[in-house]
């Protein structure tokens, strides 16, 4: 799983169910990102689209197996960070923590 799907199905975890307009307004990811996302997400059974009240909004939930998929991930992630934290030692790891952050930053400011 790739980190923006990841990303995408913590936020509809968080939600509860959002329509992907609502996805797209938080503004993290494109829309055609997103879109492209659910449709992957979809077809591995990780989250579900129906129609909303509306006709041309679709709203996104998460699936049982979308929760076990995250649940997994998350744990996998944590892993990582333990390891990343064993072999550089904390303050090395919170220095480039704060770095990684900086630059993320500089993305965004542009």
């Amino acid at each position: 799983m790739r980190g923006t799907q990841l990303g995408l199905l913590r936020e509809i975890k968080e939600s509860g169910g959002v329509t992907i307009t609502g996805l797209a307004a938080r503004g993290t990811i494109d829309r055609t990102t997103i879109t492209r996302n659910l449709k992957l997400l979809e077809k591995k059974s990780l989250v579900r689209i129906t129609i909303g009240a509306d006709q041309r909004e679709r709203i996104v939930t998460i699936t049982d197996e979308g929760e076990k998929a995250v649940a997994s991930a998350l744990q996998a992630w944590k892993q990582a960070q333990l390891h990343v934290t064993e072999v550089f030692g904390k303050e090395r790891t919170g220095r480039l923590l704060e770095e990684l952050q900086s630059l993320i930053s500089s993305f965004q400011t542009r």
